[in-house]
């Protein structure tokens, strides 16, 4: 079976309509075709994408030396450079053709042309290492914070049916937050306070206003979590009393343990 021109099939691969209708109808029935298709469409998108990507890597040197060793090109040739034209055929060129000009058969193209699959692949080989290191650098994850302790937050008598969670980080630069969620039934009037308590229940720090469901607050600078290591979220009013309301929904110990 005939199958079509690789060239023809390249121009398809780019969405470019340069099919005759026999190559047209040849594609659309033979599986070969359309899987070769497929593949240098990828490649083509692969390439597209870097074009935002900043500046491309160059290409180690042995990738151009075994593309010159497979088109015995001469080793001063560089990346870049003009092939020159193969004129080993000039003398066979019929006397009506002008002097000096290189004439080709047909079947010397079909014996030359394996060299654009050879090109096509480096390139195609060059432009996916550039577009997956431009990728990295744009979409590896930022620093992850390092998770310090975490606490399950139990529900008071007053309270059944509550739940939380509350977990100390420590963020690239230092700072210490604590991020807390919660369960627990709507109320009217009232709003949700966050709290760090001692071991004895003897001293407090607030860190904020639950909004919602979940918060993340700020550890003061100082402040030893080693004795501050309750976390309570309490119901509070708007009584104008910045103290503990005495109305904790849920409280628990902050622990290292796994």
């Amino acid at each position: 079976m005939r199958h079509v021109d690789p060239d023809i099939l390249a121009l398809l691969a780019l969405g470019e309509q340069v099919a005759l209708p026999e190559d047209s109808v040849h594609v659309s029935e033979c599986e070969q075709c359309r899987r070769e298709i497929e593949v240098l469409s990828r490649a083509a998108m692969v390439g597209r994408s870097t074009f935002d990507a900043g500046e491309l890597l160059d290409a180690p040197s042995r990738v151009w030396d075994r593309i010159s060793d497979e088109l015995s090109l001469s080793g001063d040739t560089a990346p870049g450079d003009t092939v020159p034209a193969d004129t080993t055929h000039a003398a066979a060129a019929p006397q009506s053709v002008s002097e000096g000009a290189t004439v080709h058969s047909l079947a010397e193209r079909r014996r030359r042309r394996p060299w654009i699959g050879i090109v096509a692949a480096a390139a195609a080989v060059a432009l996916v290492a550039s577009a997956g290191t431009a990728l990295w650098s744009t979409f590896r994850p930022a620093d992850q914070p390092t998770i310090l302790a975490s606490a399950t937050l139990d529900a008071f008598p007053d309270w059944p049916d509550s739940v939380g969670e509350a977990t100390l980080e420590q963020l690239p630069d230092g700072t210490r937050v604590i991020d807390v969620s919660l369960d627990a039934p709507a109320t009217a009037g009232g709003y949700r306070e966050v709290w760090l308590i001692t071991t004895d229940a003897t001293a407090l720090v607030s860190l904020g206003i639950v909004e919602g469901t979940s918060g993340q607050f700020t550890v003061p600078d100082g402040l030893d979590i080693s004795s501050y290591d309750l976390v309570d979220i309490s119901e509070e009013q708007f009584d104008g009393n910045p103290a503990h309301s005495g109305d904790s929904i849920v409280r628990g110990q902050l622990s290292t343990d796994a």
